[in-house]
């Protein structure tokens, strides 16, 4: 009898029941992440979002990540940046024809003092279109100089609430002194960028435009020289800092990851070789853990990447197309009006160094999610 007890227990033994302590599924864990600030932060793009993806829900992006429903290809995406550089030159039709004017009514100002030969004719009525490109001018500047404060602060707010969501993933996955060692990097490049941008890079530019105004408004002031170093001067000046705050953020993340992923590989061979009975079910669990945190980080990585494409991208185009049609302008009054064609000129090259702040904080944001991303597939891969 005895043995017959001791047979059936050790059969119960054999028996697969399933574990009260699973690893929880990636939903579970979705559902307990706290992304109430990165939703909030993520909202303020929902119009630029809704070209790019069908739901708009940053928790809900990150499931039709995961579940391959979202459908994003590169035709899809230039088709929609098409449409809007359309849009925005459409209704940018009313400026260039305003500009166009200003430049036919100097160019017979011009032949009229001409013809009486009266000189003070021709600068009265230069100075004239002058006030008056330099009120376009100024809601112009304004409105680029709006849209490009706006994107440069809703991307790092939104990166400042990312980041924190990412590094406790990554801390997940067994990154941990990577994660140490990222996070202050990630917060000094968030805030120095931010105020770089708004402090200095956009008052150079803003400086720029306004000598080369004053140099075709006054031959005995030749300023030209200085006011393309100053736009040079922003746009370097952030082109450097970015660079050198990134490399050491990738840096120090390698650094981590190493280590990290030494760490990982050395506590699951403690766990399967020296835990009797249970090391190697302990061994597995733990490695379902890192795979759920992996394809979590990495989904939440992408969303927040799609994210940034929308926010920077279409406000882009927008002062791409301000700065297209300037130049264009440029180009049809130049046959006409010489000194008009060159103020204009300058306010297209103004317009597309804001584009390209926009377009280098939006490229700094994308390589940091995309370095942070990946350090976790580092750690792994070195486990």
């Amino acid at each position: 009898m005895r043995r017959i007890w001791l047979f059936c227990l050790f059969f119960l033994l054999q028996m697969s029941f399933p574990a009260l302590a699973a690893p929880p599924s990636w939903e579970e864990e979705l559902s307990r992440m706290e992304l109430g600030r990165v939703e909030a932060e993520a909202s303020r793009f929902q119009q630029e979002l809704r070209s790019l993806a069908p739901s708009t829900d940053f928790r809900q992006l990150v499931k039709d990540l995961i579940q391959g429903k979202l459908e994003l290809t590169p035709s899809s995406l230039l088709s929609a940046l098409g449409r809007c550089l359309g849009q925005e030159i459409w209704q940018g039709g009313s400026l260039l024809g305003k500009l166009l004017v200003l430049g036919i009514v100097l160019a017979v100002l011009q032949q009229l003092g001409s013809a009486f030969e009266q000189g003070t004719v021709v600068r009265l009525a230069f100075a004239v279109c002058f006030l008056a490109l330099a009120a376009t001018v100024a809601s112009t500047l304004e409105l680029a100089l709006r849209i490009g404060r706006q994107t440069v602060e809703g991307v790092v707010s939104f990166l400042q609430a990312l980041f924190p969501v990412l590094l406790t993933l990554l801390a997940a996955t067994g990154g941990m002194g990577a994660a140490a060692l990222v996070h202050p990097t990630i917060l000094l490049t968030l805030e120095v960028v931010g105020t770089l941008v708004k402090n200095v890079v956009f008052p150079l530019l803003v400086f720029s435009v306004i000598l080369s105004l004053v140099n075709q408004l006054s031959e005995a002031l030749p300023v030209s020289r200085l006011a393309t170093l100053f736009r040079h001067a922003g746009l370097a000046l952030l082109g450097i800092c970015s660079t050198i705050l990134l490399g050491i953020m990738g840096l120090q993340g390698v650094a981590g990851a190493v280590s990290g992923g030494l760490a990982l590989r050395a506590a699951k061979y403690a766990t399967g070789a020296f835990i009797p009975v249970a090391g190697s079910m302990l061994a597995d669990a733990f490695e379902a853990v890192l795979s759920t945190s992996l394809l979590l980080k990495s989904a939440v990585g992408l969303a927040g990447m799609l994210v940034v494409l929308g926010a920077v991208a279409f406000p882009a185009v927008k002062l791409g197309a301000l700065s297209l049609l300037f130049k264009l302008a440029a180009a049809l009054v130049q046959p006409v009006e010489g000194r008009l064609a060159a103020c204009l000129d300058a306010v297209g090259a103004g317009l597309l160094g804001v584009f390209a702040v926009v377009v280098l904080v939006g490229l700094l944001a994308l390589f940091s999610i995309g370095l942070v991303t990946g350090l976790a597939h580092l750690t792994t891969s070195l486990r």
